[in-house]
């Protein structure tokens, strides 16, 4: 996967279409199994950041345990969000770049970086681990594989258990790496890990 282009047009989140498209796709069940792995080892209370919050589904989960803020990279999605509870702590935010001088105790996003090149999601866990408070959770999930395929337009990205391991095991504690499932079994993969400090 080293030296994948990822091509997709910064707008494409910004068209209505694309975003009726994207929910009607986004599978019909919530992220549960995710929020209640992450629950284990970040304790209620926390302050936790959604990357790529789409339809609010999983934001919604979070933010009966955690003190949430949720973000995206389309002003469509988080306005739609904010219809449904106009007091909910949303930001637009590049995951890739995260250019924001908020601190958190957790990162979650249940497959919303499939989008990045390999270069770009390392560039983004960088970020994450210099935007997580000491001793800071992050999960992510991703589709699970190799290399990538073209679908509507975009770009998505597959990982497995090899390359997440090397583009996070200098920065963090890799707690769980395990497969799931999204919308077939073993389609999907996702980690946990816990903040290292680096020198």
């Amino acid at each position: 996967m080293v030296g994948t282009k990822v091509d997709m047009s910064p707008d494409f989140y910004e068209i209505e279409k694309n975003v009726e498209h994207y929910i009607e796709f986004t599978p019909a069940h919530d992220g549960t199994l995710l929020v209640e792995l992450f629950d284990r080892y970040v304790p209620d209370g926390a302050s936790v950041l959604e990357l790529g919050m789409g339809p609010g589904k999983d934001f919604t989960l979070l933010s009966e345990r955690f003190r949430m803020t949720g973000s995206d990279f389309s002003h469509l999605v988080l306005d739609r969000y904010r219809k449904i509870d106009p007091d909910a702590d949303l930001m637009h935010l590049d995951a890739h770049t995260m250019e924001t001088d908020r601190r958190f105790d957790g990162i979650f996003s249940n497959n919303a970086l499939i989008h990045m090149s390999p270069e770009e999601l390392q560039q983004s866990f960088d970020r994450q681990h210099a935007v997580l408070n000491p001793d800071g959770v992050m999960l992510h999930s991703f589709w699970y594989g190799d290399g990538d395929k073209e679908f509507d337009d975009l770009t998505l990205v597959y990982h497995n258990e090899r390359d997440l391991t090397a583009m996070l095991e200098e920065s963090f504690d890799i707690v769980e790496l395990e497969r799931h499932a999204k919308m077939a079994d073993g389609d999907s993969i996702y980690v946990i890990v816990r903040k290292l400090e680096t020198a």
